[in-house]
């Protein structure tokens, strides 16, 4: 086994998906397959299982991904250990942000125009690598928590003369083009439930792991899709208009997690800044339209 295989395989173990996974990579599809096959024939097993355009592991996938997991997130953080040892480490605030991420990247801009000196180091998955905030969707009826939440409701964007109507029933979209956040998203999942329960999966023309990609292409009006109210912004300058759902109302709600035990001076000052800008966006008039 060699390094690169055992990483392209965890990759692809936490996305379950291989195109999205190659394109994290940057490598080619059918490079990623076949390093994966070269792995199941080297341990003699098989590491995942096809669920449409998805892959899931199988029970010797899950338990070499629990085996890896640590060893890989150690190999991560060794260039940070050793530039501590040598001294030249300095306070870096570290981020997992799997929602609300263009929020999130504006809260730092802004942090560092007051803060030049501050350091972040920010990461889309948390994994089992070291971070001291993390951002992310939770169920809302979830266990109780220290964490920030902030609750919002979820929309539809779609084209303005459909939203001319007001509120419009999940139903009447069920033949429309979607733009969706890819499946591996937690916000992703929340909107597919909706569908589920309104008796259709979603027709997807076109997903992306990047919100922003997909707020683009909403907003040129080449699909539907849906929006949180507050995380994501407005929809102005664009074709689309942002309308309420009236057979199915849903909402996610956003987390910003500290990590356990006690945080360093940076990362405490910017998490008090962080929670202040979120409270902020939460109070501000909603682009919903009801």
């Amino acid at each position: 086994m060699e390094l690169q295989q055992l990483r392209y395989f965890d990759e692809v173990a936490r996305t379950q998906h291989v195109t999205n996974s190659a394109k994290r990579l940057n490598v080619a599809q059918p490079a990623l397959t076949q390093s994966i096959r070269r792995l199941e024939r080297e341990l003699g097993v098989t590491l995942f299982e096809r669920v449409g355009r998805n892959v899931r592991l199988t029970a010797c996938g899950a338990a070499l991904q629990k085996r890896i997991a640590p060893l890989l997130a150690a190999l991560d953080e060794l260039p940070e250990e050793l530039a501590v040892v040598a001294g030249r480490e300095q306070a870096a605030v570290h981020l997992a942000i799997e929602s609300a991420s263009a929020l999130a990247v504006d809260a730092i801009a802004a942090y560092r125009a007051s803060h030049p000196d501050a350091r972040f180091v920010v990461a889309q998955e948390t994994a089992a690598r070291r971070w001291d905030l993390r951002i992310r969707t939770v169920r809302a009826d979830g266990a109780a928590t220290t964490a920030h939440r902030f609750t919002e409701r979820i929309g539809i964007a779609v084209p303005a003369e459909r939203a001319a109507g007001g509120p419009l029933a999940l139903t009447d979209l069920e033949d429309e083009p979607f733009i969706c956040l890819a499946g591996s998203r937690t916000f992703r999942a929340v909107c597919d439930e909706a569908c589920a329960q309104a008796g259709f999966a979603p027709r997807v023309a076109f997903e992306s792991d990047s919100p922003a990609v997909v707020k683009s292409m909403i907003g040129l009006g080449l699909g539907v899709g849906f929006w949180p109210e507050r995380s994501w912004g407005s929809l102005e300058d664009s074709s689309a208009t942002l309308t309420a759902i009236a057979d199915a109302p849903f909402a996610r709600t956003i987390e910003i997690e500290p990590a356990r035990g006690p945080l360093s001076k940076e990362a405490a000052a910017f998490h008090g800044f962080l929670v202040s800008r979120f409270e902020a966006r939460w109070r501000e008039p909603s682009p919903l339209r009801a």
